[in-house]
């Protein structure tokens, strides 16, 4: 029976999700089934970052340390925390710096499946499924099933994301202390898996806040100031080890080796970027520790910025649309154990070598199958991206689905900038296919006569 929801000027209403038919989960089974089968017999479980993940793993396990790299050899600062802790102690609760790899990605093909579906249902609740479209624009989405059968930490973080995205729709419409305490829970996992999200604990003090303000509770206000209190503490651990008060070095390396290599390389050219960036790393590493050393390229890199703002400005903006459109060559070429092309990848030469004329020159001299894969991706990314923006702009669509969606893309995209690949947007697939069901039901053509009721399920006005 549906069930009206009405909640500081939410109209919706609700109903009981239908059940999927077998040929979805059927299919989705069998290709992570697939997938994880041809990864046991191949192998290839490291990516760029694994082995720093599984040496904390295992220093975890047999040294009680949260440190990156092997303790025998010299120790470095930037090393206790380049990676947060959450997925390292993730791969040692499962046993993986012992060898028990399979139930690492057992585990997180699980996950994927369970996301998938935690968020059709959530979606289901408000909108005819889209059973269909969603395995459509799940299968042509690799990165979905790669780095499930890989020791990266992207699943859990899309675990992470799901549960922020489920608890904030329970908290905007029946503000709840339980509701906010799941969405803190699902925060503090988020920034403990991808340092990207640790100012996301700001933005959960304000709803905080809020709530608690227009409430009159300050348990919502306690709650919402939970995963900020655990970042502030878990910076003073790292001033304790390092000296400096940090989240993640990861931050600093960031700024410098990516985003202004990316502006001076298109400004100065290769050659002097390297020099300059060079120079910058040479003179920070004379400054009086370790401290010292990241607040001077903080401050360089910052100074670099602001005097190429416009030219960074614009590459920040290609890298979070790139964000949506990449189709993935590294991880499909690594995944699949594939030769790797001489010289630069697809962002590499986006960046520096002419922009998307470079890049399609490039593709065209990739092997004519992985082009018409690459292709096929790219052509169903730019789908996902047309029915993500038709959502957004549908006022028949629950508005508080559209502002949340809109918001953890949104934030997800623009603090990746200039690194905009498509590792990045794993942990937002779900998001992505929220607004399947709703845009289709606009395009009737695609999707079927749009079902009686629509508009008053949004509580919008026509459009």
């Amino acid at each position: 029976m549906p069930l009206p929801v009405a909640s500081a000027g939410l109209s919706v209403t609700i109903q009981s999700p239908a059940p999927a038919p077998r040929w979805f989960w059927g299919a989705l089974v069998l290709l992570h089934l697939a997938a994880l089968l041809f990864q046991l017999q191949q192998r290839y479980y490291l990516f760029p970052d694994s082995d720093r993940y599984l040496t904390e793993a295992e220093n975890i396990v047999h040294h009680g340390e949260f440190y990156a790299r092997p303790p025998a050899e010299p120790r470095h600062p930037q090393e206790y925390t380049m990676r947060p802790p959450g997925y390292p102690l993730w791969l040692a609760a499962l046993g993986t710096p012992a060898g028990y790899v399979a139930w690492a990605l057992l585990a997180q093909n699980v996950l994927s499946l369970l996301n998938l579906a935690w968020i059709t249902r959530l979606v289901g609740r408000y909108a005819p499924p889209a059973w269909g479209w969603w395995l459509l624009l799940t299968v042509t989405f690799p990165g979905q099933i790669i780095y499930a059968n890989v020791l990266m930490s992207e699943l859990l973080l899309q675990t992470a994301v799901v549960g922020i995205f489920a608890s904030a729709v329970a908290c905007w419409e029946r503000p709840r202390a339980r509701h906010f305490a799941a969405l803190a829970g699902w925060a503090t996992l988020a920034m403990f898996v991808k340092p990207v999200f640790y100012p996301f604990s700001a933005l959960v003090l304000a709803a905080g806040l809020w709530a608690a303000w227009r409430q009159r509770r300050a348990v919502l206000a306690a709650l919402g100031a939970l995963p900020l209190v655990l970042a502030l503490l878990y910076q003073g651990w790292n001033a304790q080890r390092t000296g400096y008060f940090h989240f993640s070095s990861i931050a600093e390396i960031n700024l410098l080796r990516y985003n202004v290599r990316a502006v001076l390389r298109k400004v100065e050219g290769p050659e002097a970027a390297d020099r300059h960036l060079d120079a910058i790393i040479a003179r920070a590493g004379q400054q009086p520790g370790y401290a010292a050393e990241q607040r001077y390229i903080k401050a360089e890199s910052s100074r670099l910025l602001r005097q190429h703002l416009g030219a960074y400005a614009l590459i920040h903006a290609q890298g979070s649309v790139n964000f949506f459109l990449d189709p993935g060559r590294f991880d499909v070429v690594h995944f699949l154990g594939l030769p790797e092309p001489p010289g630069a990848g697809l962002l590499a030469r986006f960046s520096t070598a002419g922009g998307y004329r470079a890049v399609w020159a490039y593709v065209r001299t990739l092997p004519v199958g992985l082009i018409a894969g690459l292709l096929l991706v790219a052509a169903a990314n730019a789908l996902r991206l047309l029915l993500l923006l038709r959502f957004l702009l549908d006022r028949l669509a629950p508005l508080h689905l559209r502002v949340l969606v809109a918001g953890l893309l949104g934030y997800v995209a623009v603090l990746t900038g200039p690194l905009g690949a498509a590792r990045f947007a794993v942990p937002v697939l779900p998001l992505l296919l929220v607004a399947v069901p709703f845009a289709l039901a606009r395009w009737p053509r695609l999707s079927g006569p749009p079902r009686r009721g629509a508009a008053e399920k949004s509580g919008g006005a026509p459009g």
